[in-house]
């Protein structure tokens, strides 16, 4: 292949030295010391459109220069279509853009790098991230291959009805196809992913999470009762989308406060309930539906939005929703979320059967102990039990009002707590998510 490209070169030469000089300068960029079998689409759409012009040179004209010498080399190669990419309208508007600005150029790459349809999309299991491990750039360049392959063949055309719909298809069934050893590409993403979240050094307390690791890594299926514990959610949501009346502070109106407590039969304190305050029920599921972005405030009103309403008649997505809602915070509450789910999937995964841990466990104080000897704490002192409490107190007021839990209140002391079958399913669902889900994205 080296044969090949030094003819081509050569030949290059003698029609135009300075272009077969810039080409293989290019090419050297493009390839970085691979046989040109590894070239894809999507690298030669990303070096001529972002590469070229950000880092490779700053005048307007060279870059032209170079991309069109590029072209000229690739149709003596024979690779007409990485030879049109190069020297397409498209391809000068985009340098054109750079000359702009490079903000302008930037999104002119990446409005036309998601047009082509070799772009590898994002998937409700898998979004990309900006900083990838070995497992995902393998897998992100292997999917970029199968697309083109896919546009190539006719069976992906980007820009017709519903092409998107297609690409995610295609992009799911190639992550998930096994390979010999009956692992699939999405598997080792996710591997990957949760080994480096487990190790995170900013994060000591996960070191206690190891023993859940292939949990971790596979997550849970969405449960058959899943509509049935999320009902309170989607019945809240009911009322949103009627809006809800507010009280001058911003809390749910006392008539819908003491009909969803009987709907449901909400113990509460007192009986029946005066304002949200006395249920910690709503307390916990007007902050989960604030925090999904599912509700918004309109005036004296709480109103569904459009994801809100979206979440309502898609049981599984509302599902997902509500655990990623769980750990949507940082610092020594999402530590402390973190340690409470783990330490219930630990309990859950040491019982035997359908029947509950037989020793009565002080949960607040575990977590307290884990988090301590991670280092928690502020001015020098240690995290007290009622510390831990007050940042949990949220969170498992919504295990409890969604029946994850049994064995009575989840803080109170001793009780032996366990999740239910939906409950397990649940924290593994958020644990998974946040453990597979990339700081930032592409």
């Amino acid at each position: 292949m080296q044969e090949t490209v030094a003819s081509a070169l050569a030949q290059l030469s003698r029609a135009d030295s300075r272009a077969a000089q810039v080409a293989e300068t290019a090419l050297s960029t493009l390839t970085d010391g691979r046989n040109l079998e590894a070239l894809t689409q999507h690298s030669v759409q990303e070096f001529c459109w972002f590469v070229l012009p950000v880092r490779f040179s700053t005048d307007s004209a060279e870059r032209h220069f170079a991309a069109r010498s590029l072209g000229r080399l690739f149709s003596l190669l024979g690779l007409d279509r990485y030879a049109a990419i190069c020297t397409s309208g498209v391809t000068r508007e985009i340098l054109e853009n750079h000359r702009v600005s490079h903000d302008s150029g930037r999104q002119a790459y990446r409005r036309a790098m998601r047009a082509s349809g070799v772009e590898p999309p994002d998937l409700p299991e898998l979004t990309w991230g900006s900083t990838l491990g070995s497992a995902e750039i393998s897998a992100y360049q292997a999917t970029a291959a199968s697309l083109e392959l896919a546009v190539a063949l006719d069976e992906l055309r980007p820009g017709t009805p519903a092409w998107r719909n297609s690409q995610q298809q295609q992009t799911r069934a190639f992550l998930t196809q096994p390979d010999s050893q009956g692992r699939s590409r999405l598997d080792r993403v996710r591997e990957e992913r949760v080994r480096a979240w487990l190790s995170s050094p900013s994060h000591p307390h996960r070191q206690r999470l190891w023993p859940l690791l292939g949990q971790l890594i596979s997550g849970a299926e969405t449960p058959p009762d899943a509509a049935a514990a999320l009902a309170p959610v989607v019945r809240l949501l009911d009322y949103a989308d009627d809006g809800i009346g507010l009280t001058q502070i911003g809390y749910i109106s006392p008539s819908v406060v003491r009909e969803l407590c009987a709907e449901f039969d909400w113990e509460t304190s007192p009986s029946p309930p005066r304002s949200e305050t006395d249920s910690t029920q709503l307390i916990a599921l007007h902050k989960l539906l604030r925090t999904m972005r599912a509700v918004r405030r309109s005036g004296r009103r709480l109103v569904l939005t459009r994801r809100g309403r979206r979440l309502h008649d898609d049981t599984e997505a509302l599902w997902r929703a509500v655990a990623e809602s769980v750990l949507d915070t940082d610092g020594f509450a999402q530590a402390a979320t973190e340690t409470l789910l783990g330490l219930l999937l630990s309990f859950s995964s040491r019982s035997t059967g359908n029947h509950a841990r037989d020793t009565c466990t002080d949960i607040a104080e575990e977590a307290r102990l884990v988090l301590a000897d991670a280092g928690w704490g502020s001015d020098g002192r240690l995290p007290d039990t009622q510390q831990v409490g007050s940042v949990l107190i949220t969170v498992t007021w919504l295990l409890e009002t969604l029946g994850f839990v049994v064995g009575g209140d989840l803080l109170g002391e001793g009780g032996s707590h366990q999740l239910t079958k939906a409950g397990h399913a649940f924290s593994l669902t958020a644990m998974h998510l946040s453990a597979t889900t990339p700081p930032t994205s592409l």
